[in-house]
């Protein structure tokens, strides 16, 4: 490959990979007994990508998750599965939770009849509820205002800084897991691509037909015509 179009490709990786989860990865939870081969009786939905990100001018973060199948919900064979999206605010103290390594704050939703949005403040030991996320088909969209994460310096709910924040995906089925990542929050809250005046309804109850374009399909239209322009010029820089 010549020089020219290596630097371009190489540019080019970063922003073509999405925040991706490998499919059919979904595995015995950690600390289940039994070990890795005893086999498990239920199959956790199976999380193939996720997003994390800031929407409404930074008041409040969208988390979109999707998975390989339908989601069947409510969950009626069993116990219902469970997803939380496990998350670290830097200036409150981690706490180790059941599976989880270095979290402060949970989002949870259970796959029952009358769901909601549980919101998780660990080393506090408080909770409050928030309407449940909007499922349709493969994809699930939860969205919480910022000020129930993340303190806000002037009370007013209008700049909680989120961007501060990292975040994973849990998703389990009784013994049966599927992570995000790691069982420690790592990834980060991007702006939301665009936003339309007044702020996003992303998560509300009928509040899924906004479009938005990936970030990553975003990075990628901005940057290739930058990109081509200087391998042109490294061209006539270098000449055969």
């Amino acid at each position: 490959m010549r020089p020219g179009l290596l630097v371009l490709a190489t540019a080019l990786v970063p922003l073509l990979i999405a925040a991706a989860d490998p499919a059919s990865d979904v595995a015995l939870c950690p600390g289940m007994t039994g070990g890795p081969n005893a086999g498990i009786e239920r199959s956790a939905p199976d999380l193939v990508d996720a997003t994390g990100e800031i929407a409404e001018l930074g008041t409040s973060v969208v988390f979109t998750l999707r998975f390989a199948d339908p989601l069947v919900v409510p969950d009626r064979d069993g116990r219902p599965f469970r997803i939380d999206i496990v998350m670290l605010d830097p200036t409150v103290p981690p706490v180790d939770a059941g599976l989880y390594r270095g979290v402060n704050r949970i989002l949870r939703y259970d796959a029952v009849r009358d769901p909601v949005t549980t919101i998780l403040l660990v080393p506090e030991g408080a909770q409050s509820r928030f309407i449940p996320p909007s499922i349709d088909g493969d994809t699930l969209v939860m969205q919480v205002p910022g000020r129930t994460l993340v303190a806000d310096e002037d009370e007013t709910g209008t700049s909680p800084e989120l961007d501060r924040l990292r975040w994973g995906v849990v998703v389990r089925d009784e013994r049966s897991c599927d992570f995000f990542g790691s069982r420690q929050p790592s990834e980060r809250l991007v702006p939301l691509s665009f936003e339309p005046p007044g702020g996003s309804n992303q998560g509300s109850i009928g509040g899924n037909d906004q479009k938005r374009w990936p970030w990553p399909m975003l990075a990628v239209i901005v940057s290739v015509p930058v990109l081509v322009l200087g391998y042109s010029a490294l061209r006539r820089r270098n000449p055969r």
